[in-house]
């Protein structure tokens, strides 16, 4: 059956024909691995394919154009390029160069050489792509030539794949484009800026070979360095909605500057820089756009937005190894939200006791915050120096008001609760942190530990709030269970956390003598966190007469201190093998030797809550991780891990002040709780395809734990619905989580199918009690999404994604009830481009909520735009957008956990029409620059 492929001339061409040969050198006649070559139709010297000699100096083209006058063109370093015309001629027809030989190079003065780039080469162990190779729209983008090249994958969701492998960082020159994000860089870097794409790796562990990271660097022409580019964007709709953004990037030799800003009140939010930059790029039409109006988003919500991000190079000519950078971010965004909301909880105590809870509430929230970021980053040979340092500034001033109905098994009211709440939050933040790291130098043989690691991490921050509350709690049952409250609280709380960790190793010659004991290696492993917290508290209740009064139970002045310190003996052992371009294979296990010790102090105003506890635990972990790299084909890694963690109690948990104000949650405390214990196994297996076309990728995990003495819930409930809940010690509970994620990629011709699969399970095992009955609650959820992504070149995309959200509890004990809640969401987005200035794009989400004792809940949110792109550039949009086309958008609040359910509704954004005009600012590259380099030239 014929396999047809797109051409220029006659539109459909039958892609069958095979070539094939052998690239050898003529003197010597020895094999040329990773040879270039490249086939080229004769008549307008279109590239058809191209691919690199394998470790055998073979190539083999597959669904090559029959009937076609075609040339192929092979190079190699230091040798003369050859080529040789050819037709393919017959169904499956084959064309056998057999063995081409290359002659060696030689050098002469005034040489005339054939003006040939090849598409593909190896440079050292880096594998180069000539962007000047394809010939494309002028106005492409790098992202549209790296689906061009061979054996990568451009993921619909922005990643990037090289021979299976993920690329761990993406630099232009050398260095982070603004951020580093992908899309930021290969949706706004022109084609027709890029001189190369270059794959390598970066070795992190001299000592291990496949401790190492793929990295990608887009080389720019060197008269398109400097560029200027951005976004300027306003919109208006239908109900007053509107929306703006705006951002200008400046990236120079060593340089970078960006600044940002938005408002809008259609729930798009951005918590950093990175998020405008991200969703606001030149080719960011595509299919799936994360910042867009948020119909999930509970509330009619407003957001304003702006900061500005600084990169210095210090080193201009910088690499992973040898790196000066400074990076500086500030962002500032006040957002205001107005939500109100209708639940419904059904809590069962007894097979003959159910509690049903009505609440309504709602809330305006006024939030702004503020962040800078500073960081340096230094690397030079076996040395590495990083330090950032934080600043964060949070107020929020929030007004709710809210009623709560409780009902009991016969449907009467029970009693009632009516709130006021006015709140006021300062909170400021101080972050540091600093790592240092050292590797040793193999290439000096003596006995010393050259290995060493240390990171410090200093977190201080204070927190300012004024409240005030008034509550009025009725009981049907007796006027004097009834309950009222006007209340005026402030507090400060002053913290300052402290962490760190230090490892010093190999230092087995040490012990063993130089040459060691069966290739063991030890290293010395220390985390150390000290944590201080110092609270004021002064709460007034008003009385009878008017007056607000401190209250003794509630005012407080507490001091805590914590010293948690892990001391762990690190013994290792690695096998390794390998068989140059064939295979790695590597075995290592590590067994870590630890001891935990932990001291709590509290010093309070109350003489309760003046505790001092120390506990002394032995805490082991084990890892054992296997790694089969075959080279061109597959690399799998297993990995299996134990460890052992222990939690202790809080004094929250031991000893609160208890406070009633919330007559349906009252905390009590446990002074007799004593610390727990989780062991868990995890076993986790990756598997990353290397071949050409097809890729398939996926990873599996499964760990199962248990906790002995878990912290459990002991809950008492009466017949009006007071709870008063503490921690008790309880075996018996366990957990089972189970994820699968898959990566399927199919290329044929200029179309792209990818799979991408996720899926997870948690199983759960967890004892308490109700008024005093032990109670089991078995409960499990699901999650799986499917997302398919399919491509026609670069004019069309489409999007399909599956997601489903199960959860099912089921008791036994104080009653046997099972409790079942789900969400099921289908989507199916579109982008089609009908010209180069025309796009349309669609999107479509199919919702359906399911819960016990309540109906299904239906709704499809239906998005709709067009764009229309001007000037010869594409830097002018118009773009018109229908959101919420059916007016259908519903927000349901569908939770549960252990003996209750919660079903309710909020109010969401709703349907609305948009305008909106953007400006695209591009210009990479000097024209003086680029003058006085083709005068040169």
């Amino acid at each position: 059956m014929c396999k047809t492929g797109y051409n220029q001339e006659n539109k459909q061409i039958v892609y069958q024909g095979k070539v094939r040969g052998v690239v050898s050198d003529s003197a010597h006649n020895h094999i040329l691995e990773l040879a270039s070559t490249a086939i080229y139709r004769v008549k307008d010297s279109t590239l058809i394919s191209y691919q690199l000699s394998n470790a055998r100096g073979e190539f083999q083209f597959k669904e090559i154009p029959e009937d076609t006058q075609l040339k192929i063109i092979i190079s190699y370093t230091g040798y003369n390029t050859i080529s040789r015309e050819f037709t393919i001629t017959g169904k499956n027809g084959t064309v056998d160069f057999g063995k081409l030989n290359l002659d060696r190079r030689v050098i002469e003065l005034n040489e005339v050489t054939l003006n040939y780039v090849p598409p593909v080469r190896m440079n050292g162990d880096t594998l180069e792509f000539n962007a000047s190779a394809f010939n494309m729209d002028k106005n492409a983008v790098a992202e549209d030539l790296l689906r061009r090249l061979p054996r990568l994958t451009v993921w619909g969701d922005g990643s990037i794949t090289v021979n299976g492998k993920n690329v761990k960082q993406l630099l232009v020159n050398g260095k982070p484009f603004f951020g580093g994000d992908t899309r930021v860089t290969l949706q706004n870097i022109p084609k027709d800026a890029i001189d190369k794409i270059q794959v390598y790796k970066d070795q992190l562990n001299k000592k291990n070979p496949l401790d190492s990271t793929t990295s990608m660097n887009i080389k720019l022409k060197e008269e398109k360095r400097n560029a200027l580019f951005g976004k300027l964007s306003l919109g208006y709709g239908t109900d007053r909605n509107y929306e703006s953004d705006a951002n200008i990037n400046l990236f120079l030799k060593n340089s970078q500057l960006s600044l940002v800003g938005a408002k809008n009140n259609i729930n798009k939010f951005a918590e950093d820089a990175n998020t405008l930059l991200r969703n606001s790029t030149y080719k960011g039409v595509g299919a799936s756009i994360d910042y867009q109006s948020d119909f999930r988003l509970p509330g009619i919500n407003k957001s304003s937005s702006g900061g500005l991000t600084i990169q210095h190079d210090f080193l201009p000519d910088g690499n992973y190894s040898n790196t000066s950078r400074f990076t500086g971010d500030y962002f500032i965004k006040d957002n205001s939200s107005l939500v109100r909301n209708k639940l419904q909880t059904i809590t069962t105590l007894a097979p003959d006791s159910t509690q049903k809870q009505q609440n309504e509430n709602s809330s305006k929230t006024i939030s702004t915050g503020q962040k800078l970021q500073l960081n340096y980053e230094r690397r030079k040979s076996r040395l590495g120096l990083t330090s950032s340092a934080i600043i964060n500034r949070i107020t929020n001033d929030i007004e709710s008001a809210g009623q709560i109905s409780l009902y009991g098994s016969d449907g009467e009211l029970q009693s009632s609760n009516i709130s006021d709440v006015k709140n006021r939050t300062n909170d400021k933040n101080l972050k540091i942190n600093i790592d240092f790291s050292k590797q040793k130098n193999f290439a000096k043989v003596n006995l010393l530990p050259g290995d060493l690691d240390i990171s410090y991490a200093f977190d201080a921050g204070t927190k300012y709030s004024d409240n005030a509350t008034i509550a009025a709690f009725k009981s049907e049952r007796s006027s004097l269970e009834n309950k009222n409250f006007d209340r005026q609280n402030s507090g400060s709380e002053n913290y300052i956390r402290q962490h760190l960790y230090a490892e010093l190793g190999d230092f087995s010659r040490l012990v063993f003598g130089r040459r060691g004991i069966f290739g063991i290696n030890l290293k010395l492993r220390n985390n150390i966190t000290l944590n201080s917290k110092n609270e004021d508290n002064l709460v007034k209740n008003r009385n009878v007469a008017g007056i607000y009064q401190i209250d003794p139970n509630l005012t407080n002045t507490s001091r805590l201190r914590e010293y948690d310190d892990r001391i762990a003996l690190v013994i290792g052992k690695t096998f390794f093998r390998d068989l140059p371009n064939r295979y790695q294979k590597l075995l290592s296990f590590d067994f870590i030797v630890q001891a935990q010790l932990y001291d709590q102090k509290n010093t309070s105003d109350h003489s309760f809550q003046n505790l001092r506890r120390s506990y002394q635990k032995f805490v082991p972990e084990a890892t054992v991780e296997y790694t089969n790299d075959q080279y061109g084909e597959f690399r799998d890694n297993y990995s299996m891990r134990f460890i052992t963690r222990s939690y202790f109690p809080s004094v929250q948990q031991l000893s609160p002040l208890i406070d009633s104000i919330n007559q349906y949650y009252i905390q009590q405390g446990n002074l007799n709780l004593k610390e727990s214990t989780e062991h868990k196994l995890t076993f986790r297996i990756e598997h990353a395809s290397e071949r050409t076309k097809n890729k398939f990728n996926y990873n599996a995990e499964v760990s199962a734990g248990k906790i002995g003495n878990n912290f459990a819930d002991s809950v008492i409930v009466d017949n009006i619905g007071r709870s008063s809940h503490y921690a008790v010690n309880l075996d018996g509970n366990r957990y089972l989580n189970l994820s699968f994620a898959l990566n399927k990629a199919l290329v044929f011709n200029n179309k792209q199918l990818q799979l991408q699969f996720s899926q997870s399970l948690r199983i759960d095992r967890a004892p308490g009690y109700i008024n005093g009955v032990y109670n089991i609650y078995n409960s499990n959820s699901f999650d799986n999404t499917i997302n398919l992504y399919y491509t026609v070149s670069d004019w069309w995309i489409v999007n399909l994604k599956e997601s489903i959200s199960f959860y099912r509890s089921k008791q036994s004990g104080a009653e046997n009830n099972i409790f079942k809640n789900g969400i099921q969401s289908t989507m199916v987005s579109s982008s089609l481009n009908l010209t180069k200035k025309i796009s349309i794009g669609s999107n479509m989400s199919f919702n359906r909520t399911t819960s016990t004792g309540s109906e299904a809940v239906d709704f499809i949110i239906w998005n709709a735009h067009i764009n229309y792109r001007l000037l010869p550039g594409n830097n002018l949009e118009l773009k018109l957008a229908a959101l919420d086309m059916l007016h259908q958008n519903t927000n349901i609040i569908n939770t549960g956990f252990n003996n209750s359910i919660t079903r309710g509704t909020t109010n969401v954004l709703k349907q609305y029409f948009i305008f909106s005009v953007a400006y695209y600012p591009r210009q990479f590259g000097r024209k003086r620059e680029k003058a006085a380099l083709d005068k040169k030239e």
